[in-house]
């Protein structure tokens, strides 16, 4: 009887720790009508149901050799709640991250004190990571129109390289697609001298 109890309790300890894992699982779930809230609402249902039963298989497991006090029960179904609620916590953290990293890279592109000019792509550009040893990686496309602020370039013998921040993230342009960029003065850091041109070695052409 005692044992049947105990059963009980972890049962409704796993439908109650649930709710939050199935909140936590839904917090950045979609709102789009009628198929997303069936998705929604099965998460939920999975989630709850989920949890009841593996507490109750856990708890199981747990009471067998019928060696069964309150103790035991209270910090197996903690434990347990804890580790579930950890999980989903996890998952939340993931989202949150890729939905930050979303939103970053939805934000316009300004100029700073470490990237003071801008500029835009006239066409898609191929971007790099920095050349080292004259060899580079791709790092994505910089799709045309998007703005990018510019640092400068590395004009040292070797491979040219500037050093621009764009919407796809911090990124190296090949000098054969520098003229693939027309500059926006009036968007530079204010109190910045603008450039001549996208000729960015060229004596005098980025001020000091």
């Amino acid at each position: 009887m005692r044992r049947l109890a105990s059963l009980a309790l972890f049962g409704v300890a796993g439908f109650t720790t649930g709710i939050p894992v199935a909140a936590l699982l839904l917090a950045f779930a979609p709102r789009c009508g009628y198929e997303c809230e069936n998705r929604a609402f099965g998460v939920a249902v999975l989630s709850v149901a989920g949890c009841t039963l593996a507490f109750l298989l856990l708890g199981y497991a747990f009471t067998r050799k019928g060696f069964v006090t309150w103790f035991r029960i209270l910090a197996g179904s903690a434990s347990l709640a804890i580790l579930a609620i950890a999980a989903a916590c996890g998952h939340y953290v993931v989202e949150l991250r890729d939905r930050y990293q979303d939103a970053q890279s939805a934000m316009p592109v300004s100029a700073d004190m470490n990237f003071m000019y801008m500029a835009i792509a006239t066409r898609d550009v191929r971007a790099y990571t920095k050349a080292e040893g004259g060899a580079a990686q791709p790092a994505g496309v910089i799709p045309q129109w998007q703005r990018c602020a510019i640092d400068g370039a590395r004009c040292e013998a070797g491979r040219r390289q500037a050093h621009m921040r764009c919407q796809t993230g911090t990124v190296f342009v090949d000098e054969s697609d520098w003229q693939a960029f027309s500059l926006i003065p009036r968007e530079n850091l204010r109190g910045a001298v603008a450039m001549k041109s996208m000729n960015l070695c060229a004596p005098g052409n980025v001020p000091d």
